[in-house]
């Protein structure tokens, strides 16, 4: 219980405030104000526990809890920055929760064997130059040789002039990852599947893979009062029938996957012309890509029906692929462990969203551990997990940390 009052009086709640708008919610963009005032705050909170702190090139925050011994540290964390006018919790909670599991062991006398690092990752929401995970990748080294003037935001401004104003120096995709014995999130669900089974706590079992596809329509732009309904070759209309069977297919696989036709555009795009060409998006989510497979067959199959119908024809092309990545066996044994000596309820289950744990774990060892998100609000103000999982979830992870520090 203290540990979890550490976390709400001493450590979330005054970091909730910097970039906290009353109405508004929690805008704590990458390298701006609120995220330097968050970051120092919490890097003057650790020193003051006897973590050494110190920032890497690129604006993350490692907080170390130092060992008897200099092995390769048990990295845990998550990100500090926030999307516009999001919640309190998103990636703040995977920082302030290992923080007060340090204060506790600092309190104590409490010395590991092995390191414990702590992270707090800039730029894993993407809002600052539109890719995810940025912070994570560098410090993987997955971003070395990439020219930061090359990084630049919707107003125009570089990733340079942004570290430079952060007062950050040294090269900011130099990796500092490595070594490592593993890495440990916890997070907020993001969905409802937690609070729908009435748990407070999920294991991941991996993070799903994610593809992404253009789909091309092209019937006949014609007008719109002089065409016949039979004679129309109506891009939208297949467009249409194609975006409902996508929804009912996903729907029909009971959560196996998940598919999205987020974005579309129409030619002419006038309110008297029978469309001519519709472009959409199509995103599809699954921890199998097997099952990804075999919905996208059965998509492509559905299309080439509805395109006969409708006499119109079709070009796919996939943007990208990125796999599903299993989340570390003995690490989730770990876990599953814990939870269950100390008789909390848990589930086994994906993450159907992105983060920094997917990049971590093609590079180390990486678990992570879900509390609920009440009716699965995230990127909201709204957004809002109750204390009692939280301090569950903390007794989880500081009794695996305990361990993984031992030896």
């Amino acid at each position: 219980m203290k540990t979890l009052q550490t976390i709400w009086q001493e450590l979330f709640q005054p970091l909730s405030a910097f970039g906290y708008e009353e109405g508004q919610g929690t805008t704590r963009l990458s390298w701006s104000k609120p995220f330097l005032e968050a970051q120092l705050y919490l890097r003057r909170y650790g020193e003051a526990i006897g973590l050494q702190c110190r920032r890497d090139g690129w604006g993350n925050l490692l907080m170390t809890v130092p060992g008897e011994t200099d092995l390769p540290p048990v990295y845990t964390g998550s990100h500090l920055d926030s999307v516009p006018h999001g919640g309190k919790y998103d990636g703040a909670l995977g920082i302030t929760v290992p923080l007060a599991i340090a204060a506790a062991w600092h309190d104590k006398g409490f010395r590991p064997y092995r390191p414990l690092t702590i992270i707090a990752f800039a730029e894993e929401e993407g809002t600052r130059f539109g890719t995810p995970c940025l912070g994570s990748q560098a410090m993987a080294g997955k971003l070395q040789g990439k020219d930061p003037d090359r990084f630049v935001t919707a107003e125009g401004r570089t990733l340079s002039q942004l570290l430079q104003e952060a007062g950050l120096e040294g090269d900011p995709f130099a990796p500092h990852l490595l070594p490592g014995k593993c890495f440990l999130e916890l997070h907020i669900e993001q969905g409802r599947a937690l609070e729908d089974a009435k748990l407070p706590l999920g294991i991941v079992s991996a993070i799903v893979g994610i593809r992404h596809f253009t789909v091309t329509i092209t019937g006949t732009a014609n007008h719109a009062g002089t065409t016949a309904m039979k004679d129309r070759k109506d891009a939208l209309a297949a467009a249409a029938r194609w975006i409902s069977a996508v929804f009912e297919k996903a729907l029909a696989s009971q959560q196996q996957y998940v598919a999205t036709v987020g974005h579309i555009r129409v030619f002419p795009d006038a309110g008297n012309v029978v469309p001519g060409k519709a472009e959409l998006s199509l995103e599809i989510r699954s921890a199998s890509d097997q099952t990804m497979d075999v919905a996208l067959t059965e998509f492509q199959e559905e299309l080439r029906k509805i395109a006969r119908t409708f006499q119109v024809t079709f070009q796919w092309k996939q943007l990208d692929q990125i796999p599903p990545l299993p989340m570390e066996q003995s690490l989730m044994d770990l876990f599953e462990q814990e939870a269950q000596d100390l008789k909390i309820p848990y589930q086994i289950q994906p993450s159907w969203a992105g983060h920094d744990s997917m990049i971590l774990g093609h590079e180390l060892p990486t678990a992570m551990l879900f509390v609920p998100s009440v009716k699965g609000i995230s990127h909201s103000p709204d957004e809002y997990t109750e204390p009692e999982p939280i301090g569950q979830a903390a007794e989880v992870l500081e009794r695996a940390l305990q361990k993984l520090t031992a030896k």
